[in-house]
């Protein structure tokens, strides 16, 4: 495996990211989002790249600011959007990559959901949203973030909201999206499955073009991202390999 560390995406600050790349070919990238609520954690809590390199596929892991930064919304997905952007332009620069997807683990999902449904910030940033290949979920909030509500709706967090900071806000007949997987666990958190299957249904009903699968993984919250399985594998690794190898 190939680490490029610490590589400066845009003149903010907190605006690094981590490379991961395979020793050999590498067709295909992830830039993931890390989870925390966007409170707490930061890019380098990330256990399953080495793994997706030995399978020929690289992670760029995207630090973003946060609310303990001062940030506000949307200033992490704007943030998000920007890393895309510099990746399309620069990533030929460490492997020649074919197809890059967009993934994240709990909040993290929340904002690669956002780009891809409120399509006017990766649109903003440069990118078009039909370049990415497919948005890959581990466990977001499909509403309103609970920090959304709390830090920026000034509410209670614990309640479920549809408002423009919700992915399902945006799903219409005119989205267009090459794919999207969405990942769940047995025992995540309240609400989590629900709002996921809601998702995929609406996708189903409305956006019958765009390729779209449901996955429940064994576990709680994120566990397929954080822990290997029995097997000794990330459930998250095989169920993404197995997603972007069927495209």
């Amino acid at each position: 495996m190939r680490f490029i560390p610490n590589i400066k995406y845009n003149e903010l600050e907190n605006s690094f990211l981590d490379l991961y790349l395979p020793d050999g070919a590498c067709k295909d990238l992830i830039i993931w989002y890390h989870g925390g609520g966007f409170v707490n954690l930061d890019r380098t809590k990330i256990a399953f790249a080495e793994d997706l390199t030995k399978a020929g596929v690289g992670v760029a892991s995207v630090e973003y600011r946060m609310y303990t930064h001062g940030a506000k919304f949307p200033d992490f997905i704007v943030d998000g959007a920007n890393a895309v952007k510099f990746l399309q332009d620069n990533i030929h620069t460490y492997a020649n990559v074919e197809r890059i997807f967009i993934s994240g683990q709990s909040a993290g999902a929340y904002l690669t959901l956002m780009l891809a449904f409120d399509q006017h910030y990766l649109k903003d940033a440069g990118v078009d949203p039909m370049s990415i290949a497919g948005f890959l979920s581990d466990s977001a909030q499909t509403t309103t973030h609970f920090n959304v509500l709390k830090r920026d709706r000034d509410t209670n967090g614990s309640l479920e909201r549809i408002d423009d900071a919700a992915p399902l806000y945006y799903v219409n007949p005119d989205l267009k999206l090459n794919s999207l997987l969405l990942i769940y666990y047995t025992n995540d958190v309240k609400c989590r499955p629900e709002q996921n299957k809601l998702l995929y249904a609406s996708i189903c009903k409305l956006c019958p073009d765009i390729k779209v699968e449901l996955v429940e993984l064994p576990g709680k919250h994120t566990n397929g991202s954080e822990h290997r399985n029995e097997q000794g594998t990330f459930d998250y690794n095989d169920t993404v390999l197995k997603f972007i190898n069927s495209l």
